[in-house]
């Protein structure tokens, strides 16, 4: 007796999906996507350095030293037209008046510096942020700020308190 077996062949399952390369080609991508969204949100944002006796360190200076409560520093980043007119006494009273801003949350743009000799105009972008997650909101608006050289250092020529006018003198 001859036992054969006889199969039938199974037939092939269709697959109506992309090719196996594909798919690898998209995960890989989808993973670079999730690696790079991962990178932006956990690393800080270094803001940028700008060369030594230039306006925009003279401003970056300034602003770190007002943000970080160096009122005296501050101070001492204004122009002596600011200064004749306004009293370091008279300047604490406008930062204690306009210290909300250091509760903000805020990021300054440099858009550009405009030098004409010894006069400066720096052009930024003030993007403040509220809320968080989701449901977080944006807001920006644009504002120049005043230089000038005085005795080789460039300095702040209107009564700012950090990225506001103080109002005084004008």
């Amino acid at each position: 007796m001859d036992a054969r077996i006889e199969t039938t062949p199974t037939p092939s399952v269709p697959t109506y999906g992309l090719p196996r390369s594909v798919l690898l080609v998209g995960a890989a991508v989808a993973a670079l996507i999730v690696i790079a969204l991962l990178v932006a949100v956990v690393l800080p944002a270094r803001p940028t350095e700008y060369a030594a006796g230039t306006p925009e360190a003279a401003f970056q200076d300034f602003y770190r030293a007002w943000e970080s409560g160096d009122i005296d520093a501050a101070y001492g980043h204004l122009s002596s037209n600011v200064t004749g007119q306004l009293t370091l006494t008279e300047y604490r009273t406008r930062d204690s008046e306009q210290s909300w801003q250091r509760e903000q949350d805020r990021r300054l743009v440099l858009l550009g510096a405009d030098v004409t000799g010894e006069r400066a105009l720096l052009s930024l972008r003030v993007d403040a942020f509220s809320g968080g997650g989701l449901g977080g909101q944006r807001s920006s608006y644009e504002r120049s700020v005043r230089l000038v050289r005085e005795n080789g250092s460039w300095l702040i020529d209107e009564p700012l308190v950090g990225i506001e006018s103080t109002g005084y003198m004008y």
